[in-house]
C-alpha cells in the first residue's frame, strides 16, 4: 500500500476513547494522533515531516536537515540516533519505518465493534 494511503488509513480509523486525532490528513497541514493515556504521538506535518514519539521520550523523525542541540550543530544520517537534554533520544529513519511503528502501536487501540 502506498505511504499516503497508509497514513490516511491510520488517521481515519475509529479508536477507543483514549486516542485523539487532530486535523484531517487530506486537508490539514498538520495532523496527529495521540494516546491521551501516555503521550505516544504520531505527527505528519506538510505531508513531508513525519515523527513518532513513544511514552519513553524516544522520537523517530525522517528529516535529515541539520539541527542544534547540546551546544552543537548535528548533521544526522539515516540510522543515527542522538541523545538530547539527557533524556530524549532522536532516531533518524525513513518515513515508511515511522508509519509502520505508528500503525503497529495504534492498531492495538482500534475500536472493536462487536
Amino acid at each position: 500500500m502506498p505511504l499516503t494511503k497508509k497514513i490516511n488509513a491510520l488517521l481515519s480509523d475509529k479508536y477507543r476513547s483514549n486516542i485523539t486525532i487532530l486535523g484531517n490528513f487530506e486537508s490539514s497541514t498538520f495532523t496527529s494522533i495521540l494516546d491521551n493515556n501516555n503521550g505516544t504521538i504520531f505527527i505528519v506535518s506538510d505531508s513531508d515531516l513525519i515523527s513518532f514519539k513513544d511514552q519513553h521520550c524516544n522520537i523517530w523523525v525522517n528529516t535529515l536537515d541539520s539541527f542544534h542541540a547540546n551546544g552543537k550543530e548535528h548533521y544526522p544520517k539515516l540510522g543515527e540516533s542522538y541523545k538530547i537534554h539527557d533524556e530524549t533520544f532522536y532516531h533518524f529513519t525513513s518515513k515508511e519505518a515511522i508509519v509502520e511503528m505508528a500503525s503497529q502501536y495504534f492498531d492495538k487501540h482500534k475500536y472493536d465493534i462487536i
